[in-house]
């Protein structure tokens, strides 16, 4: 094992819960009154998800945290996700049902001894992104929608919004231990650039930006659209990663998703535009964002190459992104960084600015 590794958090190495199909719908049964008639697996990278069906026909979706998540930081997603329905109800997220006792999160013993926090959430319908066509409009309705949730959680906080997350690429310095995971010589070489450029560059610059609680993974498996009519966002759904950290990094993360497996800048950029015409960034926001995006593609190496040694039963799963990463860093890092500021100004020229 990498000897660094163990600075990236100890929910990179332990294991998900793995209850079974009979244990889960007695578990929905005896914690939350659902009669479930059927179970069924759901991806997850290091959680257990299972989608219930009730005898009604209703679908639902539970979820077991790591054992090693802290009972704050579950607690944290969960009012997170209450508090952006509550500020826009309109946002198509999930919403979490309470327990008998009223509770929205049940602590449950595992059978290796560990515990699991429980939460059951309403399920909502749509294809993954991932599986749909692409368009312009659908790129312009996601990053409306998306703006919408960065604002909705103005204003929150919480007492587990501090404490650190491995996918929070704004202290992408602290996995770079895991560099010798990553797979190909040129794809070490850009990722220690983009460290190295990090620490020069960013991490001085956002000490003075906005802060505040951020999705932090609109990555096309998480998003949902309308198969009959794909332009239409239906859901977006996980909320495992939300974090504190400056706004402009939710931007960051998500534009990172918008270059597609071929490192399209020409779609990046259209998300980006229109994301900042909703919501504005600042002048120093708008000249770190290239770097930002580089370091959420940078990140997702060090992690996905890292666990996916670790798990290869699970690989296909934790891989999923890293092919697309590889691709916009590429391209990203074979431009000169002046290149890509540019770029970033030509899509941003439009939105209003913000002190």
């Amino acid at each position: 094992m990498n000897p660094d590794a163990s600075s990236a958090g100890e929910t990179l190495n332990a294991p998900p819960p793995a209850v079974s199909d009979t244990e889960a719908a007695e578990l929905a049964r005896r914690h939350f009154g659902l009669s479930v008639s059927a179970v069924s697996p759901l991806t997850s990278e290091r959680d257990q998800n299972l989608r219930l069906t009730d005898e009604a026909g209703q679908k639902w979706v539970m979820k077991l945290a790591n054992p090693t998540e802290e009972p704050v930081v579950t607690d944290f997603q969960t009012q997170a996700l209450r508090h952006a329905l509550a500020m826009d109800p309109g946002l198509p997220l999930p919403h979490v049902r309470q327990s008998l006792s009223g509770e929205f999160i049940r602590p449950v013993p595992l059978s290796d001894g560990r515990t699991s926090a429980m939460r059951v959430f309403s399920w909502v319908e749509g294809q993954p992104l991932v599986h749909a066509p692409s368009s312009a409009l659908q790129r312009r309705n996601l990053a409306l929608c998306h703006a919408r949730l960065t604002r909705a959680f103005q204003g929150f906080s919480h007492p587990g919004q501090h404490l650190w997350l491995q996918w929070d690429s704004s202290n992408i310095d602290r996995c770079a231990g895991l560099i010798g995971d990553i797979e190909g010589e040129d794809n070490r070489a850009r990722v220690a650039a983009v460290l190295q450029d990090f620490a020069q560059i960013a991490k001085p610059a956002m000490a003075g930006m906005r802060r505040q609680v951020i999705y932090n993974d609109l990555n096309f498996h998480n998003v949902l659209v309308n198969p009959a009519a794909p332009d239409q966002i239906t859901g977006i759904i996980d909320f495992g990663d939300i974090v504190t950290a400056p706004m402009v990094n939710d931007l960051a993360v998500a534009a990172s998703y918008q270059f597609g497996t071929t490192g399209d800048c020409q779609a990046a950029g259209e998300f980006i535009a229109v994301w900042t015409q909703a919501l504005p960034l600042t002048e120093a926001e708008i000249d770190l964002l290239p770097l930002l995006i580089e370091a959420r593609l940078a990140l997702t190496l060090l992690i996905t190459f890292y666990r996916a040694h670790r798990y290869p039963e699970n690989a296909p799963y934790i891989l999923r992104n890293n092919q697309p990463a590889r691709a916009a860093l590429a391209v990203l890092r074979n431009r000169p960084a002046a290149e890509n500021a540019a770029w970033i100004r030509s899509v941003t020229h439009t939105a209003e600015r913000t002190a």
